[in-house]
């Protein structure tokens, strides 16, 4: 804006000097032109107006001019030549003036305009710069954009790759603890099981010679009864020394104790079901104990005592301290 303003103040400056040597030029050339008319004037032989006269017939001898005019004459052509000179002289050094300041204002226009052209050509390479500039930022901050995404994928890349070792870390030590856990249990199993298997063999075998022990001792008593007693009493007998002898008698049991027992059977002397009926002085340990006894027995005799037997038997169990 400044470079336009100052080209226009130049401008009109030049035009404002033009103006004024073509002006200066014009009043030099109009004030030789009327020095040079008052000289021709001056030196022109004017004739004055007479009145006509008559004809005068006479013979005229031509002498030539006298050396003064001829001096006078020479004079006035040296002036009107020196005159003449510096009115040529005054014209070249007006036109001298005048292509000078036009020299001196196109110089300067052509120094305006280069100047602009450089000022343009410094704008454009700045403005070239500064568009490089800001390319460059650009990729360089495109490039430092892909390398922090590239940074960033790789580190989640790693993070999940360092989860994903650590899951399956995790689930190889369950693994392994599940199926450590498991063969534990596996074994623990086994060995129950083998104690088991062993504890309810030694069970039986323990049960069949008792009960081998019980009907060997209760076909003795019974035997030894036999002689001593009717069919009915050897059976009676022989029930009452069965349950007593799977029975555990607790420490409160006292002595006299007496108790109604009342077992429904059937053929073959299998025990339905058994109770202590009244009249029974014993507590509820003893009357517990009682009762396992009888289950324990599980079936009464019955081979050899087909002729007395009874669905429904009632007889007592008594204790005397022995």
């Amino acid at each position: 804006m400044w470079n336009r303003w100052v080209w226009l103040v130049i401008q009109k400056t030049a035009k404002t000097q033009y103006k004024d040597f073509s002006v200066a030029l014009i009043q030099a050339i109009g004030v030789h032109i009327a020095f040079l008319a008052l000289f021709v004037a001056s030196s022109w032989n004017w004739q004055s107006f007479e009145p006509p006269m008559p004809p005068v017939r006479v013979s005229l001898v031509d002498m030539g001019p006298t050396v003064a005019e001829r001096e006078a004459q020479e004079r006035q052509r040296a002036l009107e030549a020196e005159r003449a000179e510096q009115a040529r002289q005054e014209a070249e050094a007006l036109e001298r003036a005048r292509q000078e300041a036009a020299a001196r204002v196109e110089r300067e226009r052509q120094a305006e305009l280069q100047a602009q052209r450089e000022a343009e050509a410094r704008r454009a390479a700045e403005e070239a710069a500064r568009e490089q500039a800001a390319r460059e930022e650009a990729a360089e901050q495109a490039r430092l954009a892909r390398e922090r995404r590239e940074a960033a994928r790789r580190e989640e890349e790693a993070r999940r790759q360092a989860e994903a070792e650590a899951r399956e870390r995790e689930l190889a030590e369950i693994r392994a603890q599940r199926e450590a856990a498991q063969r534990e249990r596996e074994e623990q199993e086994r060995q129950l099981a083998e104690l088991a298997a062993e504890r309810l063999a030694k069970e039986e075998e323990r049960r069949a010679m008792e009960a081998a022990e019980r009907l060997r001792l209760a076909n003795e008593q019974a035997q030894a009864d036999a002689r001593r007693a009717t069919l009915r009493e050897e059976y009676i007998l022989t029930i009452q020394e069965l349950i007593r002898r799977n029975w555990n008698r607790p420490p409160t049991t006292a002595v006299g104790m007496n108790c109604t027992v009342k077992v429904f059977q059937i053929p073959g002397g299998e025990i339905i079901s058994a109770e202590l009926i009244s009249p029974c002085n014993a507590d509820q340990a003893t009357r517990r104990s009682i009762e396992t006894a009888i289950n324990r027995v599980t079936a009464l005799p019955y081979r050899g005592y087909e002729s007395v037997f009874e669905r429904e038997i009632e007889f007592g169990f008594r204790y005397d301290g022995q």
